[in-house]
C-alpha cells in the first residue's frame, strides 16, 4: 500500500470514527434525557410515600 492509499484508507477511517462518535453522543444524550426523567419521575411518585 503506498502512501497515498494509506492517507486515503486513514481518512476514511477518521470519517467512520466522527460518525460513530457523534452518534454514541445523541445516544448518551437521549439516555441522559430518559435517567434524568426517570429520576422526575421517582421523587414525584415517593413524595407521597413514608
Amino acid at each position: 500500500m503506498n502512501d497515498r492509499e494509506m492517507i486515503a484508507s486513514l481518512q476514511a477511517e477518521n470519517e467512520q470514527l466522527k460518525k460513530d462518535n457523534e452518534m454514541l453522543h445523541k445516544i448518551v444524550t437521549q439516555m441522559q434525557v430518559t435517567l434524568d426523567r426517570l429520576i422526575v419521575r421517582y421523587i414525584s411518585d415517593s413524595d407521597g410515600m413514608p
